[in-house]
């Protein structure tokens, strides 16, 4: 139950149904850049993983055709957990560069599986995304459980599983941003790629140095080992969106030695005059 392909740039122009190991063109764009070092924004790797997730699913990559994708039924995204490897820093990205994937489901619960899906640069693996996807009824809005077929057609692995803070401390640093017309997907929200420039630009506003940036704007000497996303509600277009982000040492169990600091982010959105909701907790990482 492993898919295998490649992202290549260039790219000949291919249609994937055509070929059993598909080719995707996939440049990094300008933004994605940080800094004139060429290092990447991890949220290429969302952006990529949106995409790769996409055409797998319209390939009935082990078994998505057993899901009922319509007006009653859907599949909802609640927890993203994307690891960046020590690997990643030291890669050059000249073009033409090559990419190469692997992507499997893991069955986790009675309602819920994992993909994953795993990156890697002349073969050394430099970034995993694993997306915990629910089964959810759109008439009551709770999970439902997934196809029998699909449960059977893939391995039962725990891979994910997490909630983060979302109460502040006492200290904290808050700033305000607006949702742009380019962060709304064809759901007619926030895509969930955006949530992790949020931070990164939320962090700058309050005065982070350590988070990956241009050298003469923030330093940009700390690496990003993981960035967790936990969604709570859609963020809409026409309502400012409320950062707060504070730091602690990393305390949770199941970190890594190698993980030497953390910031949270709390984001929240307006619904009425005086009432904010939480549409996404985030936390980063670092390695230093």
């Amino acid at each position: 139950n492993e898919y295998k392909s490649y992202l290549r740039y260039p790219s000949p122009n291919m249609s994937s149904k055509r070929f059993a190991r598909p080719v995707f063109e996939a440049p990094i764009p300008d933004g994605m850049y940080l800094g004139r070092n060429k290092k990447v924004n991890p949220a290429v790797f969302l952006q990529w993983g949106q995409e790769l997730a996409e055409t797998l699913r319209l390939n009935d990559f082990t078994g998505y055709a057993a899901f009922q994708i319509n007006d009653q039924k859907t599949i909802f995204m609640r927890n993203l957990r994307l690891d960046l490897t020590p690997a990643l820093y030291e890669v050059q990205w000249a073009e033409p560069y090559d990419i190469s994937y692997r992507a499997y489901n893991s069955h986790t619960g009675r309602t819920s599986f994992d993909l994953t899906i795993e990156f890697l640069v002349k073969g050394v693996r430099v970034a995993t995304l694993i997306r915990k996807m629910v089964y959810v009824s759109l008439e009551t809005g709770k999970p439902i459980e997934l196809p029998p077929e699909f449960a059977s057609g893939n391995p039962d692995k725990h891979l994910i599983n997490f909630r983060l803070e979302g109460s502040l401390p006492w200290r904290y640093s808050s700033v305000e941003m607006a949702v742009r017309p380019s962060d709304i997907d064809y759901h007619q929200h926030v895509g969930h790629p955006v949530y992790v420039n949020y931070a990164l630009d939320a962090s700058a506003a309050a005065g982070y140095r350590y988070l990956p940036g241009p050298p003469d704007l923030l330093g940009g000497q700390h690496e990003i080992a993981r960035i967790d996303l936990e969604y709570k509600l859609p963020a809409l277009y026409g309502k400012p969106l409320h950062v707060y982000t504070w730091d602690t040492v990393p305390s949770s169990a199941d970190q890594s030695p190698d993980i030497k600091h953390e910031v949270h982010f709390a984001m929240y959105q307006s619904s009425y005059i005086f009432l904010k909701h939480v549409v996404c907790l985030a936390r980063v990482s670092l390695y230093r």
